[in-house]
């Protein structure tokens, strides 16, 4: 009988073990890394507008620029989510890096915001 229970609280630890460990991480990589990539794309190219935006000193940009930040919120949300499925900061840092890539802008797109519109 004791045996018994015995393997069966073994059994349960490893079945624990292995959801807490290698299925959720797992299903958090597979169900929300693309939209990991895009909202975090998405956040990286708001902050660079608002920043730029807030050097013109326009109030009805600034609000529009505003509300283009609420992807940083939405990034974040799944930033959390994917963290507390147990996915590694590793992981996540390599996504992060993923999402550089995927959403690269041209060099002429940075040098546009520099130039001068008017003397």
């Amino acid at each position: 009988m004791m045996k018994t229970i015995f393997y069966a609280g073994i059994a349960i630890f490893c079945f624990s073990w292995t959801g807490k460990n290698i299925i959720a991480p797992g299903y958090a990589y597979l169900l929300y890394s693309d939209k990991y990539i895009d909202l975090a794309g998405q956040c990286a190219n708001a902050m660079d507008e608002t920043w730029f935006i807030e050097q013109k000193g326009n109030d009805i940009l600034n609000k529009t620029a505003q509300i283009h930040l609420l992807s940083c919120h939405e990034y974040d949300v799944t930033r959390k989510i994917m963290l507390s499925l147990g996915l590694n900061e590793d992981v996540l840092s390599y996504l992060g890096l993923r999402a550089l890539e995927v959403h690269q802008r041209s060099t002429e797109e940075f040098v546009q915001q520099h130039r001068f519109n008017e003397r």
